[in-house]
């Protein structure tokens, strides 16, 4: 059934429906070349950001039979709406849900075979795992871990600008000079087809034990899968990337009588009076929370706010339904924002007797004294968990089939997620990557930790410490370069030389993005708490470690060189999250 998506997006868009006035739109069913992925959804907003602008040509003409297809993007959920709606204005970026596919013909500046190659960029948003173990060795892992979605224009139905909108109805990216097609498939089959390659936000190795694909019990609804540990069969060529910010998130709630305590206390001195809600969102009324107390949290530790202040102030839950009832979302193992969480909190896998992380268990009576705990399997469905527990508007853990929906919950989805029952409001913690909620549309905030504020010019710094450094994998075969290109249910016959050969250069290029790239997608991940005053601006995005990198950060909205000192690394230079942060080699 097809969703409303105007209903769902709050009236931003209209949609021409599936076939209407598309015929002569190229499919990337089709496409020439065809690269599939797998792994993180903490790149989830910026994935799409990042192939549009660094490899598909935009030659300012959208007539497609000009030889050049205008870049198109195809979601399963449009999250966000570029603009908001507006076709000419850039921000808020595209916020897509768990499959994209970028179909354009690349850059002819990228030489060799890419040049003006036709190639549609497939991407599962299923966490990280997906992007290590499948790609690794497709014949042993779950088929529900290679699913990629199988769309065209003749399934989906365009996304339409309400305002401004470019020529052929299209949408302005955040360089303000690439426009694209935004195509949304609600209804589009998802289907089994092996990844090439997958992208992590941390290195294969920790994918093991508690931390492996399928550890421990999945959420209600799902048959548990089985532990897939990642095994390094020398079929991976790996290479470091990019870190990411991460940080700790409070429903809104929670995180305004963390402002309000605070700032009585006189722990917040730059936090105006009567702070407005922009005001609030900024980083001089942020409150903060100490890292011992996230850790203690989600290792069950304490399962009442009453148990321990937060800087000598107990929390005020009388306005939230569950009480003094800690609770949770998190990821499921397997997702690399969970795997860096755990690394940071809890030294898992890096220590011997590291804790354990709470697992499912969100519905547990008031008077046993042990957290709610929600299980989501991709970055999206923690933002909609928080939100849910934030407003009381329940989350149907994106089940389609089985479970009623709640009011105002999404209607459709892979089924990944903990199901969060209308009504219940609750003062919640969760974890996420700072490029979620960059229009800060949903009822959740970020907390600084330990007084630090989640930003990219404390994580440039080295005074924010919760950054990671993404991991780019592709299967070749062993011994080789040679990339291993899988059939399936979209590449239905075996790859020629010519589309291998586009599959070499493509990871070659792909894995290591350049500091301008890493500024580009960083310019859509800025939060404006008050869009007329550029002073509560703030950022969140990627920095890329370079030892030689300038002694100040110069970060802001027109753009910044998000080279980094610092990076976590052994002393050969081999990638290891388990480091603390020292000089990059």
């Amino acid at each position: 059934m097809r969703r409303n998506l105007i209903s769902a997006l709050g009236g931003a868009v209209a949609l021409v429906a599936a076939g209407q006035s598309l015929a002569q739109v190229p499919s990337p069913q089709v496409a020439p070349n065809q690269i599939f992925i797998g792994g993180a959804t903490a790149v989830q907003r910026s994935f799409d950001l990042d192939i549009t602008l660094r490899f598909c040509n935009y030659d300012g003409n959208v007539n497609d039979n000009d030889g050049n297809i205008t870049p198109a993007v195809y979601t399963n959920r449009v999250l966000d709406v570029p603009g908001n709606g507006d076709g000419s204005a850039a921000l808020p970026p595209l916020g897509v849900g768990s499959q994209v596919i970028v179909h354009c013909n690349f850059k002819p500046a990228l030489g060799g075979n890419l040049a003006g190659a036709e190639v549609a960029v497939y991407k599962l948003n299923a966490g990280s795992g997906t992007g290590v173990a499948p790609v690794s060795n497709p014949d042993t892992a779950p088929a529900q871990d290679q699913r990629q979605m199988n769309a065209s224009p003749e399934n989906c139905s365009q996304v339409i600008p309400t305002s401004n909108p470019g020529p052929d109805n299209t949408f302005l990216s955040i360089d303000g000079q690439t426009r694209f097609r935004l195509f949304d498939c609600p209804d589009a089959p998802i289907v089994t087809q092996a990844p090439d390659g997958g992208v992590s936000d941390v290195e294969p190795k920790l994918f093991v034990g508690q931390l492996a694909t399928g550890f421990g019990l999945d959420v209600p609804g799902l048959p548990d899968k089985p532990q897939n540990d990642f095994i390094d069969e020398g079929t991976l060529i790996v290479r470091s990337g990019p870190g990411i910010v991460f940080g700790v998130a409070a429903t809104l709630p929670m995180y305004d009588q963390l402002i309000d305590g605070q700032q009585a206390a006189g722990l917040l001195p730059d936090c105006p009076a009567n702070p407005t809600r922009a005001q609030r969102d900024s980083l001089a009324c942020m409150p903060s929370i100490p890292a011992a107390m996230v850790q203690s949290v989600y290792s069950g530790e304490i399962s009442s706010w009453a148990e321990r202040s937060i800087y000598g102030q107990v929390l005020d839950t009388s306005g939230v339904n569950q009480g003094n009832k800690v609770n949770v979302c998190r990821r499921t193992a397997g997702s690399g924002t969970h795997a860096q969480f755990m690394v940071n909190f809890h030294k898992t896998n890096c220590i011997n007797d590291a804790p354990s992380m709470l697992t499912f268990a969100n519905n547990v009576p008031p008077f046993i004294p042990a957290a709610n705990v929600y299980e989501n399997a991709g970055s999206g469905g923690v933002d909609v968990c928080l939100n849910a527990l934030a407003t009381g508007a329940g989350f149907n853990g994106n089940f389609t089939d089985g479970l009623t929906a709640f009011p105002g919950a999404p209607t459709s989805g892979d089924g990944d997620s903990s199901v969060v029952p209308a009504g219940r409001t609750a003062f919640a913690l969760g974890y996420n990557s700072l490029e979620r909620n960059i229009g800060l549309q949903r009822a959740f905030r970020f907390l600084k930790i330990d007084g630090v504020a989640p930003t990219l010019e404390n994580a440039y710094n080295g005074d924010y410490r919760d950054i990671y450094y993404l991991s780019y994998q592709n299967r070749v075969l062993a011994g080789t370069d040679t990339p291993d290109p899988r059939t399936g249910a979209i590449r239905t016959t075996p790859a020629d030389a010519s589309q291998v050969q586009v599959l070499r250069e493509f990871f070659g290029i792909w894995n290591t993005p350049s500091p301008s790239a890493i500024d580009q997608v960083n310019r859509g991940l800025i939060f404006r708490p008050d869009v007329n005053d550029p002073s509560t601006f703030w950022q969140g995005g990627f920095l890329v470690p370079d030892r030689n990198a300038p002694q100040v950060f110069s970060g802001g909205p027109v753009g910044s060189d998000p080279r980094t000192p610092w990076s976590r690394q052994t002393p050969a230079g081999t990638a290891d999250s388990c480091q603390e942060l020292s000089i990059a080699n």
